[in-house]
């Protein structure tokens, strides 16, 4: 009875997962990010979670997942904002409320002041906006702990997340992880490549929207690395960003060669997927 209720619980958190990491899917597909909306974006977000099969499970890491594509989302609302202070505000002080919960999104923070800089909207009344962004969540986290007493314990687990953040593990490269890692730089690397030596993507806030997405996906790559406690969380995160860059490429190349490139790829994640299993 107890095995068969856990798996039902495992297939409930798998599920719950799956609607979390469709619902980016969804949400990412509607940013209008290259000259032709690539339908079929969606299906590749989901069909790499489904190669990764150590993630379908992870809820918290779906949630958060969500949370950062609705973060960066708000970035792209400058574009057409009458007054861009109330965008940078809101999004800084979304940021911030959940990295009450998930402090991993303290990263982004820095990183969502790149889009306004390219739009030329950065000043210092925008600046201030998105310090007040900040702060509004920490005020009133303060009033809360100075109303309620009782939740202080929380600060002793916010003093535990910072002690194991000056601990660095070593990240322990599996087969499948080998795989993955082989088949991430294969498909973003070309488009990379591909869109700073072409203008494809002619329209200049199109290109200024890529530029943010593949400045935000240098940062998460490099980030997994240097913090390897955190290094799957990351990889997740980059997974939205990674099928928009395939989205990106794989239309751009003729169409004999991108028919190969497609397959070759799309294998070598299948290939993780079934080495993952196999070890599991």
């Amino acid at each position: 009875t107890q095995g068969w209720l856990f798996a039902v619980d495992s297939l409930l958190l798998r599920f719950v997962a799956l609607v979390l990491y469709a619902l980016t899917a969804i949400l990412l597909s509607c940013y209008l990010m290259f000259e032709r909306r690539a339908s079929w974006q969606p299906f590749i977000m989901l069909y790499l979670v489904a190669a990764n099969f150590s993630i379908q499970a992870d809820v918290m890491a779906a949630l958060t997942q969500l949370l950062m594509v609705v973060a960066l989302g708000l970035s792209l609302r400058i574009d057409h904002a009458v007054d861009e202070r109330r965008v940078i505000f809101s999004q800084f002080a979304f940021v911030a409320t959940s990295s009450v919960l998930f402090p991993q999104f303290l990263l982004l923070l820095p990183l969502l002041l790149i889009y306004p800089a390219q739009c030329g909207k950065l000043s210092p009344k925008t600046f201030f906006a998105a310090l007040l962004g900040v702060a509004m969540p920490m005020w009133i986290g303060a009033a809360l702990l100075y109303l309620f007493p009782a939740l202080h314990p929380m600060l002793d687990t916010l003093k535990l997340w910072l002690n194991d953040l000056l601990q660095t593990p070593s990240v322990v490269v599996t087969p499948s992880m080998l795989l993955r890692l082989c088949a991430e730089p294969l498909v973003t690397l070309p488009a990379i490549v591909h869109f700073l030596f072409t203008a494809t993507v002619g329209r200049t806030h199109l290109r200024r929207r890529v530029s943010f997405f593949i400045a935000i996906y240098v940062v998460l790559w490099l980030a997994g690395w240097l913090r390897p406690e955190l290094f799957t969380l990351y990889f997740v995160w980059r997974l939205p960003i990674i099928s928009l860059l395939a989205a990106y490429i794989f239309p751009a190349l003729p169409m004999k060669t991108s028919n190969i490139y497609f397959i070759a790829t799309m294998l070598l994640w299948a290939a993780s997927a079934v080495v993952e299993l196999w070890i599991a």
